[in-house]
C-alpha cells in the first residue's frame, strides 16, 4: 500500500466529496420544500375562500404556528439549496430539487388519507422527469448572460411581464371554480414565483456594485413587492385545496417561465443547439401531458358545510279587540288566552275558520 502514488487518490477525494455534498444538500433542500409546500397548503386550505387572493389571507395563515414551520421549512430548503448550487451545476442540483414535488404528494396524501388513483403516482414522476430533463438541456452559461450590457434593464423588463402575466391569470382564477381555478392560480404563482427569481438575479447583479448601487436601484423594492406577491399567490392556490393540482403546476411553471426570460431578454444561452431545442420541447410535452393527466384524476375538494339557519320562533297570532281590551283591564293571564277554552277571545279565535256557527 506504501507504494502507490498519492497524487490521483488526492486529486480524486476532493471530487467525491464535493459531489456527495452537492447530493446530500440537494435531497435535503427538495425535502424541505416538498414539507413546506404541502403544510403550507393543508394550512391554506382551511382558510375562508372569502379571503382569497388579499392580504387577509396572510394575516390569517401568520396566525396558524403550523404554516409558520412550513415557512420555516421553505427557508431551510433554500438554504440547502444554495449550499448545493456551491457544490455543483445548475442542471444536477435543480434535477435532485424537482424531487419536492414528490416529497409533497407523499405528504398530501399520508395527510389526506385518500389513496391517489393508479395514474397519478407515474404522472407526478413524469412531472419530475419533464423538468429534470428541461433543466438539463437548457442549463447555461451565467456568467455571459450576466455580462449582459443592459442586464438589470432586461431584467426589469422580464419582472414586468411575468408580473403582468401573474395577475392576469390571477384575476381569471379568482373568477372561475373548481379545476380552472385551481389552474389558473396555480399558473399565477408559478409566474410569481418566476419573476421573483428575475428580480433577485438582478438585485444579486446590483448588489456586487456595492451598498450605494443597493440604496439607488429599483431592484430593493421590486424584491419586497414581488416577494410579498408571490407569497400570496402561492397561498391563492394552495387554498383552493387540489394540491395534486397546483403543486406539479407551480414546479413545472417556475423553471419553463425562467429559463425563457433567461434565454429571450437576459441573452443565456442553451449548452446544445438544435439537440437542446428538440429535447426541451419533449420535455415540455411531456411535461404537459404529465400535468393534464394529474389534473384529470385530481379528486375534487370536499366542500365546505353550509351553516345551518337558526330556526326562527313562529309568530304568535294576533289578538283580536276582545283579547287586547281584556289584556289591558288585566282580567285574566296570557296564559289563559292559550289554555282556557272558556275565554270568549278564544272561542272567537277557534271559530274564525268555520264561518256559519
Amino acid at each position: 500500500m506504501g507504494d502507490l502514488p498519492d497524487g490521483p487518490v488526492c486529486a480524486l477525494a476532493p471530487s467525491v466529496v464535493y459531489v456527495m455534498m452537492m447530493i446530500a444538500t440537494a435531497l435535503v433542500a427538495a425535502i424541505l420544500y416538498g414539507a413546506g409546500a404541502a403544510v403550507e397548503q393543508r394550512q391554506a386550505a382551511a382558510a375562508p375562500e372569502s379571503s382569497a387572493g388579499r392580504p387577509r389571507l396572510l394575516l390569517l395563515l401568520v396566525c396558524q404556528p403550523l404554516w409558520l414551520l412550513g415557512m420555516l421549512a421553505q427557508v431551510g430548503g433554500f438554504a440547502a439549496h444554495a449550499a448545493a448550487l456551491r457544490s455543483g451545476e445548475l442542471a444536477t442540483v435543480q434535477m435532485l430539487v424537482a424531487m419536492e414535488l414528490v416529497v409533497a404528494v407523499l405528504i398530501v396524501r399520508l395527510w389526506s388519507r385518500q389513496p391517489l388513483s393508479r395514474g397519478s403516482w407515474p404522472a407526478a414522476l413524469a412531472v419530475v422527469a419533464g423538468i429534470a430533463l428541461f433543466l438539463a438541456v437548457t442549463s447555461s452559461g451565467h456568467h455571459h448572460a450576466v455580462s449582459h450590457p443592459n442586464y438589470v434593464l432586461a431584467a426589469g423588463v422580464g419582472a414586468v411581464v411575468l408580473g403582468g402575466a401573474a395577475l392576469v391569470a390571477a384575476v381569471a382564477g379568482l373568477r372561475a371554480a373548481g379545476r380552472a381555478r385551481a389552474v389558473l392560480l396555480a399558473v399565477a404563482a408559478g409566474l410569481a414565483d418566476s419573476c421573483s427569481a428575475v428580480v433577485t438575479m438582478a438585485f444579486s447583479h446590483v448588489a456586487s456594485h456595492g451598498v450605494t448601487a443597493i440604496a439607488t436601484s429599483w431592484t430593493v423594492y421590486a424584491l419586497i413587492i414581488c416577494g410579498v406577491g408571490n407569497v400570496l399567490l402561492t397561498q391563492t392556490a394552495y387554498q383552493t385545496g387540489q394540491p395534486m393540482i397546483t403543486l406539479p403546476i407551480i414546479a413545472a411553471v417556475t423553471p419553463v417561465t425562467s429559463v425563457a426570460v433567461g434565454i429571450g431578454l437576459l441573452g443565456e444561452t442553451p449548452r446544445t443547439g438544435v439537440a437542446g431545442a428538440i429535447g426541451a420541447g419533449l420535455a415540455v410535452l411531456i411535461t404537459s401531458l404529465a400535468l393534464a393527466r394529474l389534473a384529470r384524476s385530481a379528486p375534487h375538494p370536499a366542500p365546505h358545510p353550509e351553516p345551518h339557519p337558526e330556526p326562527q320562533p313562529a309568530p304568535r297570532p294576533a289578538l283580536v279587540p276582545d283579547d287586547a281590551r281584556a289584556l289591558a283591564d288585566g282580567s285574566f293571564a296570557a296564559g289563559d288566552a292559550r289554555d282556557d277554552d272558556s275565554y270568549p277571545g278564544r272561542r272567537v279565535l277557534a271559530g274564525a275558520g268555520a264561518p256559519g256557527r
